[in-house]
């Protein structure tokens, strides 16, 4: 069996407030308006539907750390 390394290259947005320390408020502004979708954050929904309203949304912490270092 292949030896699984975690990578914290994706979480959803409870992990991504523990290691940034935004509020969830923050973090939906900044995906309304500044984080760009597909690169910033993606929605996977757990069904494998086409509805986006209620799929999971995942955020690329280093993209993330990277947009806030080029401000």
């Amino acid at each position: 069996m292949p030896q699984v390394i975690y990578s914290e290259k994706w979480m959803v947005a409870s992990l991504l407030m523990q290691k940034t320390g935004l509020t969830e408020r923050q973090i939906k502004a900044l995906r309304l308006n500044r984080f760009v979708e597909g690169v910033h954050f993606k929605r996977y929904s757990l069904t494998g539907g086409e509805d986006k309203g209620k799929a999971l949304i995942w955020y690329n912490y280093p993209c993330i750390n990277e947009l806030i270092e080029e401000s």
